[in-house]
């Protein structure tokens, strides 16, 4: 483990923040952190920048068999005791158990350089079970943004993914086509702080090849989320 590399040592803080760095190498990152102020304050700055993402995206309350069943074998308590399930307390801790697993995937997948650029803009586009399927990401100052597939989608040979703008109060508007199976670049009109000011969420709906003939979607929305900025 060299941390001498600012670089390296900035990803291995990202990654002890996210729960990718296990076993011996994360023991030994900790060890290293208590003694060294660089280490420290990387986790402290990946900590900050995950922050706006756990305050914004909705909860998601996991199913009560899954609990449940871990439940009644760490405490080997019966799975379907009513009590348990009535605490208000355990079902806001669960919640937020769940949101936090989102807020990693996307940071995860936002880390395409060992440093993501401070002035990030970021969309988690989820289906209708609030399952990451894409996330969408640009540099406040850049006119491109990069769309990457988390998930698979499934396509028939026809059909394509097309992204638009979600404008309050005004009809979506495309930002073109995306890819299902790789990262996309789109083009933004304006810088994407300006592109997007106005703009509180995007969204991905199924069009026929070569997108909507009709400059709004015509299939059905699949996946949609709110714009984030990390700044």
């Amino acid at each position: 483990m060299n941390l001498r590399d600012p670089d390296r040592a900035n990803a291995l803080a990202a990654e002890y923040v996210l729960g990718t760095l296990r076993g011996r190498a994360r023991e030994r990152f900790e060890r290293l952190a208590r003694t060294d102020r660089v280490l420290t304050d990387a986790v402290r700055t990946w900590e900050e920048r995950l922050l706006p993402l756990a305050e914004q995206l909705p909860p998601i309350a996991p199913p009560v068999r899954v609990w449940a069943a871990i439940l009644a074998r760490i405490r080997g308590a019966p799975a379907a005791r009513a009590s348990l399930w009535s605490s208000l307390g355990l079902w806001r801790a669960l919640a937020s158990a769940s949101l936090a697993t989102v807020v990693v995937l996307a940071a995860v997948l936002l880390k395409s350089a060992p440093e993501v650029p401070q002035g990030a803009l970021v969309v988690v586009l989820a289906g209708t079970d609030a399952k990451p399927v894409l996330v969408a990401s640009a540099d406040r100052l850049s006119r491109y943004l990069s769309v990457k597939p988390v998930a698979r989608v499934e396509l028939a040979a026809d059909r394509t993914l097309e992204l638009w703008m979600l404008p309050d109060g005004a009809n979506p508007r495309s930002l073109g086509l995306i890819s299902a199976t790789g990262v996309a670049r789109v083009a933004l009109p304006a810088p994407a702080d300006d592109a997007l000011r106005n703009i509180p969420a995007l969204a991905v709906s199924l069009e026929p090849r070569g997108g909507s003939p009709t400059g709004l979607p015509t299939g059905p929305v699949l996946y949609s989320g709110p714009v984030q900025r990390m700044y």
